[in-house]
């Protein structure tokens, strides 16, 4: 696991976040989405790195890491409401 990688998942997950902030209905606080998206997407990517998911080199964790973040703000949107 190079650094590179970790601040992609980071890039990912605060891009994540702010889709959410933008597309929430409620106004969901912008430093929330981010916090959420951002740890989605370290726990995503970095667990896919750990479990030795490899597809084009740093694609599949990007993945991982996208669909986690999106599923953590999912999942906080629902406990929320």
């Amino acid at each position: 696991m190079d650094a590179f990688s970790v601040i992609m998942f980071a890039g990912v997950g605060l891009a994540a976040g702010h889709v959410a902030h933008k597309t929430s209905e409620g106004g969901t606080n912008l430093w929330l989405a981010l916090t959420l998206g951002l740890a989605g997407a370290l726990a995503g990517g970095l667990g896919a790195v750990a479990v030795g998911m490899k597809f084009y080199q740093i694609l599949g964790p990007m993945v991982v890491a996208v669909g986690s973040a999106t599923l953590l703000l999912l999942i906080w949107r629902q406990i929320r409401s």
